[in-house]
């Protein structure tokens, strides 16, 4: 079988109750010139039955799957795109599908960029389940049906859209989603803003081809409850938004970093700042955040919450 260019990977932790949705949206595509790849990060559910029996069966495209030990969502993404053969890598979250014709259109706007060395991918509209975009309204309206700019000039085109994109791999490999050693999870956004403080674009199309289902155990449904458990990977956000941010806000994001290192027990990481004047200018302030942070995570705490209810409760 020829090496396809698009590999679509999925990071999947026990969701074999809804994968299948995902994997039924491939076998539906107008084009099936692309891989599956699939790491499962460390599930219990039958999530490898699942896919010991669809890689049994005909497809028209591989599954490579893969189970690792539980490391969270950016080591999956690294340890999968470790893995994929494709020139291009786009992400299928584990409770989401594509639209029959997403590949198609993937392959049809990436034509436009492979040889722009500026660009290192394609942008497309999430939709929810009703057929609109999560934020409400079209992105881009523009006639041209598309932005070119990096992620961090999204604003300047009042592009407050959820996307999802396609992203040369030779790149993206070069700004590996970031990691703290004792935390599970940080925000991708480290990855893409740093490739966009590299001056790297994206096309922003006005195409949907991808269904987003906010679902309980979502990663997203739960932002709090993961900057309360990572307090490291959002210090490292905060650090990095000193690069670019300005005026208040970027006073706010030095302060943010000093709290976060602090509640997340690693006050050395404050003295990596990327704006140490500002840093030691905020310090007080951010000290200070630091206590009102230790306060709301512990209110946040779920185990703390109903200790709390049954002692007042009695």
């Amino acid at each position: 079988m020829r090496k396809p260019r698009l590999s679509i990977h999925t990071a999947t932790y026990n969701r074999g109750y809804i994968i299948e949705q995902a994997y039924r949206s491939l076998q539906a595509q107008t084009c099936h010139d692309f891989e599956w790849v699939v790491t499962d990060d460390g599930s219990t559910d039958n999530t490898p039955e699942l896919f010991e029996k669809w890689c049994r069966e005909e497809t028209r495209f591989p599954i490579i799957y893969n189970w690792k030990e539980r490391g969270g969502i950016p080591r999956a993404l690294n340890f999968g795109l470790s893995k994929v053969n494709g020139d291009y890598f786009f992400m299928l979250d584990s409770d989401d599908y594509l639209y029959p014709d997403a590949v198609e259109k993937i392959y049809k706007w990436i034509a436009e960029i492979d040889d722009k060395p500026n660009f290192v991918g394609v942008g497309f509209v999430i939709n929810t389940q009703d057929g609109v975009p999560i934020k409400g309204v079209p992105p881009i309206v523009n006639e041209e049906g598309y932005v070119d700019c990096t992620n961090l000039e999204r604003w300047k085109y009042n592009l407050d859209a959820d996307m999802r994109e396609a992203y040369k791999v030779e790149i993206l490999k070069r700004y590996p989603f970031q990691v703290w050693e004792t935390e599970v999870f940080a925000p991708e956004q480290l990855c893409m803003d740093a490739m966009a403080l590299d001056g790297y674009k994206l096309r922003w199309t006005k195409e949907a081809i991808y269904v987003c289902k906010y679902l309980p155990d979502g990663m997203t449904r739960g932002h709090w409850d993961l900057l309360r458990k990572n307090p490291m990977g959002y210090a490292m956000l905060s650090n990095q938004a000193l690069l670019y941010r300005k005026g208040l806000e970027r006073f706010k994001a030095a302060a943010q970093h000093i709290a976060l290192s602090i509640v997340g027990k690693s006050p050395g990481y404050i003295l990596k700042s990327n704006c140490k004047w500002l840093t030691m200018l905020a310090l007080p302030y951010g000290i200070a955040l630091s206590f009102r942070r230790r306060n709301q995570f512990k209110w946040d705490d779920p185990i703390k919450r109903i200790n709390y209810s049954t002692s007042k409760e009695g």
